[in-house]
């Protein structure tokens, strides 16, 4: 009962001191309610919805908590500057996490002890990062309006409000889930607010097994769209749980060979509703109205964590890569950037050889003299909504995007290609060509463009193409995770052995304290 209160009163906090999402969680603060006198009337309920969006948001992208970050980051291309390698710039944690380096991370006293401009280090969150107890926070915020809508008699909420906010309870304990287990593989999979019990880690198959099936009943409930534009992408759509259903066997897949073939094509029909049956509800955006994109609530996002400055709504320095690869004229005060891709990989992903010239994501996303630049003179252009604030810190503006319709396309045409039906992945693979002016790919299982030199196999292809749509945004090590290209030094500079990687090395550090609190938690062996 006391873990109850405190998650309520929590939830009741970030309602009322955090305004919400592009203005939508922007709600009346709530004053002394208790378990008792709450849950009186629809409103009730709907401060509660967005007080675990907002919870979410607090523990994934807010600062102190940057677990969104670490897919841009951990054995990627991604290399440090040598303009800014230099002692105390606060950015020795790019290599720690480049090189899988978890276990140097988390014992640095440079990011726990020192301090630098009178803030602390430890504001990047990358020891929360190792406590899953704060997501569990956000489970057991779903668990509660789950039984509470249920139980109580609300006036003035129509069952099929009551279906939606359940279906929106759902949804967001999935996605938590699905954070969790790529986070950490095996995970306690709670889902009754009243259970205290202690639990050990259950199978991430089984995790996202029963994720998958509440997701099918939630999504009958839940709309393709909502008619008020700033609830759209940052609130639970059908295609938000569909998105996830997706990712959730996709990585299934890479670790249940045996039933590879069943969630593939579950991925593919699942990828047809949302794709080319979703009632006109989502669109991919023209290239040029990508800024549009980033800034949240467009018809291509089918789900992302939001946030607004002038709401009091500010990520983590860490959630967006933009703090550390803009400089002047798109950054104030700032003359150099910390990071760079390495060049081989942008070879790869852009040279005629294998991608045709065309690719207009070149000169939207990059500034092409300082492309190859290892000197702090790169800039990635892709995130530049600056909000223009003084001062070096000023993040750009936007929301998280965690499912976008361009993902599912690709995540679809991978599970075609899979199945061997390769004309329909080209069909899939090549409507994010076109919108990126790339020349299309043709052939069948091996495939090239009209003046590539070189073939490429359509599986292949279908990877880079992902890279190079969704460079920056938090997939490349959940990808190679899943697919187990993170074995292969030709899709990583850091790639890692099997063994290591049976073993846990793709998982990140269980902190101790929660091994504390819970003594049937047994961590990764890897990380002993």
């Amino acid at each position: 009962m006391i873990k109850r209160i405190k998650i309520f009163i929590l939830l009741l906090v970030v309602a009322g001191s955090l305004s919400g999402c592009k203005k939508y969680l922007d709600v009346d603060p709530v004053n002394a309610m208790s378990g008792n006198n709450f849950w009186k009337t629809r409103d009730d309920v709907e401060r509660f919805t967005t007080g675990a969006y907002t919870l979410l948001r607090r523990y994934t992208a807010m600062g102190g908590h940057t677990l969104l970050a670490i897919g841009d980051l951990r054995a990627t291309s991604w290399t440090i500057s040598g303009a800014s390698d230099q002692p105390g710039n606060l950015r020795s944690y790019i290599p720690l996490f480049n090189t899988n380096n978890m276990k140097g991370l988390l014992a640095s006293d440079e990011w726990w002890k020192g301090s630098y401009n009178n803030w602390s280090i430890a504001t990047f969150g990358i020891e929360n990062m190792s406590d899953w107890g704060f997501l569990y926070q956000v489970v057991n915020a779903a668990n509660m309006l789950l039984i509470s809508v249920d139980a109580k008699d609300i006036a003035g909420l129509a069952d099929a409000d009551r279906a939606r906010y359940k279906a929106e309870a759902k949804f967001i304990r999935s996605v938590t889930y699905y954070l969790l287990v790529r986070h950490f593989g095996d995970v306690p999979y709670i889902t009754d607010a009243n259970d205290k019990s202690k639990h050990e880690r259950t199978s991430q198959l089984t995790v996202f097994k029963n994720c998958i099936e509440e997701l099918r009943s939630a999504a009958n409930d839940l709309p393709w769209t909502y008619p008020d534009p700033t609830q759209r992408g940052v609130r639970a759509m059908k295609g938000g749980a569909y998105a996830l259903m997706m990712e959730m066997y996709m990585w299934m897949a890479g670790f249940d060979e045996e039933h590879a073939t069943e969630y593939y094509q579950q991925v593919a029909d699942i990828g047809n509703l949302v794709v080319n049956r979703n009632e006109g509800s989502y669109e991919l955006l023209s290239l040029d109205n990508m800024k549009d994109l980033f800034k949240g609530n467009s018809k291509e996002s089918l789900f992302e964590i939001g946030q607004d400055f002038n709401y009091g709504e500010t990520f983590g320095l860490l959630v967006t890569l933009a703090d550390i690869v803009l400089r002047t004229p798109y950054k104030r005060n700032v003359n150099s950037t910390y990071i760079y891709y390495n060049s081989e990989y942008l070879h790869r992903l852009y040279d005629a050889a294998y991608n045709g010239n065309t690719d207009r994501r070149m000169d939207l996303w990059f500034e092409r003299d300082n492309m190859y630049n290892t000197a702090g003179q790169f800039v990635f252009l892709k995130f530049i909504n600056t909000y223009g604030t003084s001062g070096e810190n000023e993040n750009p503006n936007d929301n998280k995007i965690l499912f976008r319709l361009a993902d599912a396309i690709l995540l679809r045409a991978e599970a075609l290609e899979k199945l061997g039906r390769y004309d329909e992945a080209l069909t899939e693979l090549n409507k994010i060509r076109q919108r990126a002016g790339a020349e299309p790919f043709t052939g069948g299982n091996t495939v090239k463009t009209a003046s590539a030199t070189n073939t490429i196999t359509l599986d292949d292809a279908i990877w880079w193409e992902r890279e190079r749509e969704l460079m920056g945004e938090g997939t490349m090590f959940y990808d190679l995770v899943r697919t187990r290209r993170i074995l292969d030094s030709k899709y990583t500079p850091r790639a890692i052995s099997f063994e290591e990687f049976i073993s846990g090395a793709w998982t990140y550090p269980i902190h101790n304290e929660v091994m504390r609190r819970n003594p049937l938690i047994k961590p990764n062996t890897f990380w002993l």
